[in-house]
């Protein structure tokens, strides 16, 4: 009897290790405001394994959790409240790690900070400008130097040379050349500047901005103004044409998402409900640089289809 009872709890033991540990399952990403302040939770089944960054030079950052399926949240959130307008939950291979992958979308540059509870199965994450993302005090500012007596300065002849520039690899500091034209009669020429004068150097603190021909009215962005479904096509309506665009196919679940750069939207954030040539209902999202078009699959996969810029817009055919 002894003999049977140690057979079957080693089997038992057997058949325990063998079962793979489970990921962790995303429950719940959840915008919540206070005030004029926002936060958002992340709530998880399991404690929870992280890492967050912003991401240099874009209004956007990021929060990585390992080994968790995100497939019950909904992959695009629209927030347009405090610092965040919208989310976006992705699923992503890590060294062959399951990732979820928190995507905020800002509408200005800003710090992030992350927080778990006593227990790690929820994440509180925050959002600041100008300050440190870990709360930390900031650098001290270095005092203005002091005006310098002309009576002490030495000749230019005597003057060091000044420090040679680094190259300016995206040409951010160069002025666009202006076109060549013939100057109207009575206009003075504008003299170069002479090494008497230098040109004065860009300041590097200074926010670069795009530099816009005087006269010529800045192009204005097309907006996306209507989905209309059609018996075989999506038809998406703009004031404009929408040649550039970008596709990406998703899983888990199927869903295709259309980017279009530098285009923006009237239209709200509820879903389109289609319920014919395989896809269930079309969502759209506004961030700062694009609009984000998201035609979710009814099925276990996504149908045929074909996009082609037409003349106000694009449309999206299905075989």
């Amino acid at each position: 009897m002894k003999y049977r009872v140690v057979v079957v709890l080693s089997m038992m033991a057997m058949v325990l290790s063998a079962v793979p540990v489970l990921a962790a399952e995303l429950l719940d990403v959840k915008p919540v405001v206070a005030g004029s302040g926002l936060s958002v939770e992340i709530l998880a089944d399991i404690p929870l394994t992280y890492t967050y960054y912003k991401i240099p030079g874009q209004a956007r950052a990021v929060v990585d959790i390992a080994d968790a399926d995100p497939e019950k949240v909904e992959p695009l959130i629209v927030v347009n409240k405090g610092a965040v307008s919208s989310i976006s939950v992705d699923k992503a291979q890590i060294a062959g790690m399951v990732v979820s992958r928190v995507i905020f979308n800002l509408v200005a540059e800003a710090d992030i900070s992350v927080t778990a509870s006593a227990d790690r199965r929820k994440l509180n994450v925050v959002f600041s400008g100008g300050k440190p993302a870990d709360g930390g005090a900031a650098n001290p500012a270095t005092p203005a130097a002091k005006p310098v007596p002309a009576s002490s300065v030495p000749p230019a002849a005597a003057a060091p040379p000044a420090p040679q520039q680094e190259a300016d690899p995206l040409g951010l500091d160069d002025p666009p050349a202006a076109p060549v034209k013939d100057k109207p009669a009575g206009v003075p020429e504008t003299p170069a500047p002479s090494a008497a004068t230098p040109a004065p150097l860009p300041n590097a603190s200074v926010k670069l901005e795009p530099v816009v021909p005087v006269g010529v009215p800045p192009r204005q962005r097309v907006v996306i103004t209507a989905i209309k479904v059609g018996t075989t096509y999506v038809d998406v309506e703009a004031t404009g044409s929408l040649e550039s665009f970008e596709q990406i196919k998703l899983v888990q679940p199927n869903r295709l998402a259309i980017d279009v750069p530098g285009a923006t939207t009237s239209l709200g954030a509820k879903g389109i409900p289609v319920r014919r040539f395989g896809l269930e209902q079309i969502r759209v999202g506004r961030y700062p640089d694009h609009v984000r078009i998201v035609l979710d699959a009814g099925g276990s996969s996504f149908p045929k289809y074909e996009i082609k810029p037409t003349e106000r817009g694009l449309r999206v055919s299905f075989n």
